[in-house]
């Protein structure tokens, strides 16, 4: 029988951590711009130019978050990342002028990059002897899922009351979980393993990092990770749809009343939160990147149920819709922990973090660069949309399969596979 992740207080700590974290910005988040918009005088234009500012400033810090968690460990990068968070949120409490704006934004963007990085870092220290990293991603992932649904059902109430008082409010709390979590972090002690692989894998650790630009020259000249990571920023553009695509497809393609985009959030909450782990142990046989490939797969089948939602009627396209994000969530679950649990085990151990940062610029790119090509297909043909996200999805899952020559069994399988290979 399996043991629980959760078995010691400090792995409690840290999941309950990562849950309130998580709570507080996902209630926020999404509230940005309605709250910036409400509690300033600024243009509108403006602030939509400083928040995609901030998004561009995070493709530019990626390295430096890479670099921070390889030379002061991946806690301490959380450490940072919350308490930048902290301050980038305390900054947009009362804002007197665009220039503080700017100074928030971009303390808020640092912080996810140190975040998003040192995370995956983080976890791939944690895990045990019996353990695997598909395991604790996907257990990780539902907590995080659940965090974020309830942060939304927050921030759907906040949009209810509608008041500048209310989203100040939960920004406060933000805030305050954010360097809540900074000092827990700070103060955790935990056993990462540092189970250092083969050498024998690409860019395997026998060959020490060197400080600044000798590390990442080994990262950049790693191809079949850096192949790997052309491959998910491909397959990324398919998590655009609960946040980007659906609400205006749903509503203004389709038609349909506008409840249908937040039942289909919450379907998608609830089926990641409730199967996440599930699913994962069901793909613990195949490859990690043939696990990819099956939430590919799922993807493309969402992409066709949603492309003929608009040949039938309403009712027929609701529940359309609704098949669609169930299977979108299945592809989200085979996809998501393989993937990662992939990008860690393929990276040595001494440079971890900026393997990472390079395989999280994938998810910066499509979130950047993604809205707008979104926009301009739906503005221009519906169809096409689901053409272009298809192919790009179908070339990030076979773009998996093509690597997976370059690298050893050890990263392919997970550790209860490994004897059997």
């Amino acid at each position: 029988m399996r043991r629980p992740l959760a078995d010691t207080p400090q792995r409690k700590i840290m999941l309950g951590v990562l849950l309130v974290d998580t709570l507080a910005a996902g209630a926020f988040y999404p509230l940005t711009f309605l709250y910036l918009t409400l509690s300033t005088d600024l243009p509108v234009a403006q602030i939509g130019l400083i928040l995609t500012g901030g998004g561009l400033v995070a493709l530019v810090l990626n390295p430096v978050a890479g670099s921070a968690a390889d030379r002061w460990g991946a806690q301490r990068t959380l450490v940072l990342a919350n308490a930048c968070c902290g301050l980038g949120y305390l900054g947009l409490v009362d804002i007197h002028g665009w220039f503080q704006l700017v100074a928030a934004v971009a303390f808020i963007s640092f912080s996810q990059r140190l975040y998003w990085v040192g995370w995956p870092v983080f976890i791939a220290e944690q895990v045990a002897e019996g353990e695997t990293l598909d395991r604790w991603f996907a257990v990780v992932n539902a907590f995080k899922s659940a965090a974020l649904g309830l942060g939304a059902a927050t921030a759907a109430v906040a949009l209810a009351a509608g008041d500048v008082g209310t989203l100040r409010a939960i920004l406060i709390v933000a805030v305050a979980a954010s360097f809540l979590s900074a000092v827990v972090f700070f103060r955790l002690r935990m056993n990462p393993q540092d189970a250092v692989g083969d050498a024998d894998g690409p860019g395997g650790p026998d060959a020490e990092p060197a400080a600044g630009s000798g590390g990442w020259r080994m990262v950049l000249g790693d191809r079949p990770y850096v192949a790997m990571t052309v491959a998910h920023t491909a397959l990324t553009v398919a998590w655009l749809l609960p946040s980007v695509v659906l609400p205006f497809y749903f509503v203004d393609t389709l038609g349909l009343p506008p409840w249908v985009p937040s039942v289909a959030f919450a379907v998608n909450t609830a089926m990641t939160v409730l199967f996440q782990t599930v699913v994962s142990r069901s793909l613990a046989g195949l490859r990690r990147t043939r696990a990819v490939l099956v939430g590919a797969c799922a993807f493309l089948l969402a992409f066709a149920v949603f492309a003929g939602a608009g040949s039938g009627s309403r009712a027929v396209a609701t529940g359309l819709a609704l098949v669609g994000i169930m299977l979108f969530s299945v592809g989200e679950m085979s996809a998501g922990p393989p993937a990662q649990s992939l990008s860690m085990e393929a990276a040595p151990v001494p440079l971890r973090g900026r393997y990472s940062s390079v395989f999280q610029m994938s998810w910066t790119v499509s979130s950047v660069g993604g809205p707008a090509v979104v926009g301009a297909l739906l503005q221009w043909n519906s169809l096409a949309l689901w053409l272009v996200l298809g192919a790009l999805v179908a070339l990030g899952g076979l773009g998996f399969v093509a690597c997976e020559r370059a690298f050893p069994a050890r990263v392919l399988y997970p550790e209860s596979k490994r004897s059997n290979t």
